[in-house]
């Protein structure tokens, strides 16, 4: 049963029965009198029509700085060249296909127009093309892409990039060669996803410059992805931020306070250093928003510093220094508002007016009394107050703007 099966499966497959002999000579009669250099066409008053198609293999590296976009990838030309066409009767009858180096036959000469480095055609002498008996010639050729693609870095590191991949044949105008997609969009499916961008979108289409040449562009719209920079980045620098304000709950009497203010001030300039070396460098019109923030931070943090320095020195003031009488109001109308929140209502009860005690207007006195302690007190509370607001501001106003994007 197992032989006769065999048997069957070798009798039903397609056999090839042409010789090298067979196949050599239609290269030879191909070839004779070729001319590579001249494009097909026998109608020469229409253009030669190109079907394109691009395969996407993976996205090396997009450098921000450098502007550089590298892509891995092939393209595939399939055309007619009427002078490759034959009969297959004349070969063994089933010679339909055939495979020719690229240096053979006539290739188009394409060229990435915004190329990082050098500029060179596509493919290489070594690679080879296939040649179908009907005249039509497929051509894919692998390609590492380097192209130039300038980064807007404005809403870095929640940003998204469109890079536009430029290609053109020199020598040759819309008249001679049109290129024609097969397909509106890049061929993904043997695409390998990327660490840090993720190809959101893709387009192939053409278009005819100014110098009447005829493009081909392939488009690719990134968006980054920002979880790591959210838990390595966003956060670490709120952190630091909140951290200095802490300085004003730490207790006068300690002693340590303007040496903690200025600590942190060192390691949150240390630390914003290091988060400024990993931001793309760029200019106007796309200067990131993040480094803004960072400057922002810079400067509280120095007026964080200088106010809790003012704070001590008036913690520590002479107490046989009056205190002027506006600071005094000033004094009196932040403890009011501090406290009137916290303070209960009262029963009032009416009574027979009688006369204070003399103790009374003492202690209505000595409650007037308000010390250089109690000024620096209330500032530390007002500080603490507005510096948390600041920093809340500059975080809330950062994510509003990247949330609107």
């Amino acid at each position: 049963m197992l032989s006769a099966i065999l048997l069957l499966l070798t009798v039903l497959s397609p056999t090839e029965s042409y010789t090298i002999a067979q196949e050599t000579k239609l290269h030879t009669d191909l070839f004779t009198g070729y001319q590579k250099a001249i494009r097909p066409g026998a109608d020469r008053s229409k253009p030669l029509s190109i079907s394109v198609d691009f395969l996407m293999i993976s996205l090396k590296e997009f450098n921000e700085e450098e502007g550089r976009l590298s892509v891995i990838g092939a393209f595939k030309f399939v055309w007619t060249d009427n002078r490759l066409a034959w009969d297959k009767n004349s070969y063994g009858g089933d010679l339909t296909q055939t495979s020719v180096l690229q240096d053979t036959v006539w290739v188009p000469n394409v060229v990435n127009l915004n190329c990082f480095e050098t500029m060179k055609p596509l493919g290489s002498s070594s690679l080879s093309l296939r040649v179908y008996n009907g005249g039509t010639v497929a051509w894919i050729p692998p390609v590492l892409i380097e192209s130039s693609c300038d980064a807007d870095v404005t809403y870095y590191p929640f940003d998204s990039q469109t890079c536009v991949i430029r290609y053109y044949m020199p020598g040759y105008y819309q008249s001679d060669v049109n290129f024609s997609p097969s397909r509106t969009e890049a061929d993904l499916q043997q695409y390998e996803q990327n660490n840090l961008w993720e190809i959101t979108s893709t387009s192939l289409s053409t278009f005819v410059n100014s110098y009447y040449f005829q493009e081909l562009q392939i488009e690719l719209q990134m968006q980054r992805r920002s979880r790591y920079y959210i838990a390595g980045l966003i956060l670490p620098i709120c952190l630091m931020s909140f951290l200095q304000i802490m300085v004003f709950v730490l207790p006068e009497e300690s002693g340590e306070r303007v040496g903690f203010s200025v600590t942190v001030l060192l390691a949150v300039a240390v630390f914003l250093t290091i988060i400024q070396e990993s931001l793309p460098e760029a200019s106007e019109p796309s200067v990131s928003l993040l480094a803004y923030k960072l400057l922002v931070d810079i400067l509280v943090g120095a007026m964080i510093t200088s106010t809790a320095i003012l704070g001590s020195a008036i913690y520590h003031k002479n107490e046989t220094d009056n205190v002027p009488i506006c600071i005094k109001r000033c004094v009196q109308t932040c403890r009011c508002k501090l406290s009137c929140r916290k303070a209960s209502p009262k029963v009032i009860d009416v009574k027979i007016a009688e006369k204070p005690p003399l103790d009374d207007f003492r202690n209505e006195a000595e409650d007037d009394i308000i010390s250089w302690r109690d000024v620096g007190k209330v500032f530390d509370k007002c500080c603490l107050i507005f510096f948390t607001l600041c920093l809340l501001i500059n975080n809330m106003v950062l994510m509003a703007i990247i949330s609107l994007n």
